[in-house]
């Protein structure tokens, strides 16, 4: 009898997931919101004639849990890890640390325990790749832009597999105490060493064998073995089947076979990740999301909120640019399926009220449906933007843009580069040293304080006046080397990027290399402020982290955009240059040309276009080309005959003979080319 159960249940749960996909499919939604839905149908709430029993349902879920964190373990590259973290590193840690602390304040505000608000910041840090997925294959982006948002999914996918492995301890009764947390860690690191380095033993041997055989039925089979075995290990060493299924598919990767695989481990992982969402959707009460659909509502505007300031300004100061930063935002505003896992663990554990289930699923939904009809208006919101912002301010993103491409690329002169590397990495070390120093002071503090006021007789005040003073003798000698560290790497981006913009016979400008240091430092600042705030938070609120962290966004600010009024006669003088090497020589890149565009000399972020006659670009205005949303490139200066336009408003009509000198990287000149149609 139960073998028949089993099969009618997947019967019914595929049956009706499979309905509800090709009908979210029509509609061009994300499978993940068909699935959901399918589990309301079958689920137990809605009086239909189509029933699965959840128990059984829910076992066979666990497969589907097991079976995508394999395969993210297969697809994860250290070295691919690496090569992401220049490009989508700082956007990565602002963005998971920024919606852990909303998800806790959050949590906080809906009267929810510590415990409880812990586990809301841990599920709605981590996107959807499942969704962005989906979202690029229907609406394709430039490489760039998928490179970036991307690099930001391969971090949170590494960063969830340590936030289930800690709220799996948190889970059983460790709690949030400095010393439990320390020992929870501690434990980790020795579990994924122990499993890492046992495995590496046997592991990549094992599958290397079953693929000398050229069988896929005996390469699936040992595969899929090795990863249910290493998951139960990993589960009887007190961690999640995720856990272990992670570590698998990393060490099968290492066998080189990961590209033969993974095409036969993806079917397996389709169906019964569908299988795992329509589980969750038969948890939700469709009564119970009801009630609680206003603070479900609220925190989908945070979601989506908190992703696009975050993500957007993160990657503006990383050198992502306006365009690719606010697209990777909008992308990036939904809840991913680790939000499940996370709060299953939380659910099951007595910790974690159903409610915040049913919150989940109904922003996952909502969110999956919104991202889409966002993502679809990231040009115009890209355009909005760059209409309020002032002409040299855009300038100002598009050279430090331009000029973090260039580093990327390798084109930065090596010296300079690898004088950049060695301040990056002090500034690494000093960090994480004061992040765990201040950590273990404020999560101490209260025994620490407690031993002084018993045994010296001492006052709150003194006590706490001690504990600072010896938290800053501690802390003083990294404090010192992340404030040179980070000040010699500012001077060298400052000097770096304004002599690769101004003339070769003209000197590098105080105040462009002071605002390109302010935004260093403020890399620095929000690098370190942020994740120490929501570190922080479950302990002790964070407020003055948070103060101070808003302090420094204010005053950076403040200087930055007093500095753009005072850059006015700067920027003019540059145009002015640029316009009169335009009345000498032009460089106007051919359609075809696969090569490098050739920048004006003097001034190697800035190109030369020529309007010719015929082009459909004649008559129309900069805005109505909508060139700077469109290709993220910036018209500096107008050459037409013998009168210049400096510093162009986007009102100014385009005519046949005009020589355009343009701003940006390679890639936004090539889609300025294409939009105004120049050819030599």
């Amino acid at each position: 009898m139960m073998a028949p159960t089993f099969i009618a249940d997947i019967a019914v749960v595929l049956g009706v997931a499979s309905f509800t996909a090709i009908v979210m499919r029509l509609l061009h939604q994300s499978s993940v919101v068909a699935y959901l839905l399918a589990g309301l149908v079958v689920g137990p709430y809605i009086p239909i004639p189509l029933f699965a029993e959840p128990g059984r349902v829910e076992s066979m879920a666990e497969f589907g849990v097991l079976l995508v964190m394999f395969a993210i373990g297969l697809e994860f590259r250290i070295r691919r890890f690496l090569q992401v973290l220049p490009v989508s590193g700082l956007t990565a840690l602002l963005q998971m640390s920024f919606l852990f602390w909303c998800g806790l304040t959050m949590g906080k505000l809906l009267d929810w325990s510590t415990l409880e608000a812990v586990f809301l910041g841990a599920a709605v840090c981590i996107s959807s790749t499942m969704v962005v997925s989906k979202l690029f294959d229907q609406s394709p982006v430039d490489s760039s832009t998928r490179e970036f948002t991307f690099g930001v999914l391969v971090i949170q996918d590494l960063v969830a597999v340590v936030l289930i492995a800690i709220v799996t301890g948190i889970a059983s009764g460790q709690g949030l105490e400095s010393g439990a947390l320390l020992a929870t860690l501690g434990q980790l690191a020795v579990v994924l060493a122990g499993l890492v380095i046992g495995g590496m033993l046997f592991i990549p041997r094992i599958v290397r064998l079953a693929a000398r055989f050229e069988s896929q039925e005996i390469l699936v089979v040992v595969v899929t073995g090795l990863s249910f075995s290493t998951a139960v290990l990993a589960e009887q060493l007190g961690y999640s089947v995720a856990l272990g299924a992670f570590v698998a598919g990393v060490l099968v990767a290492e066998s080189g076979e990961e590209k033969v695989i993974e095409p036969l481990i993806r079917p397996l992982r389709d169906i019964f990740a569908a299988v795992f969402f329509v589980s969750v959707g038969m948890s939700v009460d469709p009564v119970a999301a009801v009630a609680v659909l206003p603070q479900s509502l609220a925190l989908v505007m945070v979601v989506i909120l908190a992703q696009f300031l975050s993500v957007s300004s993160a990657g503006l100061i990383s050198g992502n640019g306006l365009r690719r930063s606010i697209s990777g935002g909008l992308a990036l505003g939904q809840v991913g399926e680790f939000a499940f896992i996370i709060a299953g663990i939380g659910v099951a554990a007595g910790i974690v009220r159903v409610d915040a289930q049913s919150m989940l699923v109904t922003v996952a939904v909502i969110t999956a449906f919104t991202t889409p009809l966002l993502f679809d208006r990231a040009h115009r919101v890209v355009g909005w933007v760059q209409r309020r912002l002032t002409g040299r301010m855009l300038h100002i993103l598009k050279l430090y843009e331009r000029w973090f491409e260039s580093v990327r690329s390798g084109a930065t002169q090596s010296a300079a580069k690898s004088s950049m590397r060695r301040a990056v990495r002090v500034i690494l070390v000093d960090s994480v040293v004061l992040l765990g120093l201040t950590a273990a002071a404020v999560m101490s503090r209260d025994k620490l304080g407690g031993a002084l006021v018993d045994h010296l007789a001492l006052s709150r005040s003194v006590m706490n006046g001690i504990l600072v003073a010896g938290w800053l003798t501690v802390s003083f000698p990294f404090l010192i080397g992340l404030v040179h560290s980070t000040a010699s790497l500012a001077r060298l981006v400052s000097r770096s990027v304004v002599s690769s913009t101004a003339a070769e016979t003209r000197p590098a400008t105080p105040l462009l290399q002071g605002t390109y240091r302010t935004l260093i430092w403020l890399a620095v600042m929000l690098g370190i402020g942020i994740p120490l705030s929501a570190t922080l938070q479950p302990v002790t609120g964070a407020a003055p982290f948070v103060l101070v962290v808003v302090g420094a966004l204010l005053a950076s600010g403040f200087y930055l955009w007093r500095g753009v009024d005072d850059m006015e006669s700067e920027f003019r003088s540059q145009a002015e240059g640029v316009a009169r090497l335009l009345a000498r020589q032009a460089a106007p890149i051919p359609d075809t040309d696969p090569g490098r565009p050739s920048p004006i000399p003097g001034f190697d972020l800035v190109f030369g276009f020529a309007v010719l006659p015929g082009s459909p670009a004649i008559g129309k205005t900069l805005i109505e080309l909508n060139l700077r949303a469109l290709s993220g490139a910036t018209v500096v200066a107008i050459r037409r005959g013998d009168e210049n336009v400096l510093l162009p408003t986007g009102r100014e009509a385009l005519k046949a003979g005009d020589v355009l000198g343009i701003a940006g990287t390679e890639d936004a000149i090539r889609k300025a080319n294409s939009l105004l149609c120049v050819s030599s």
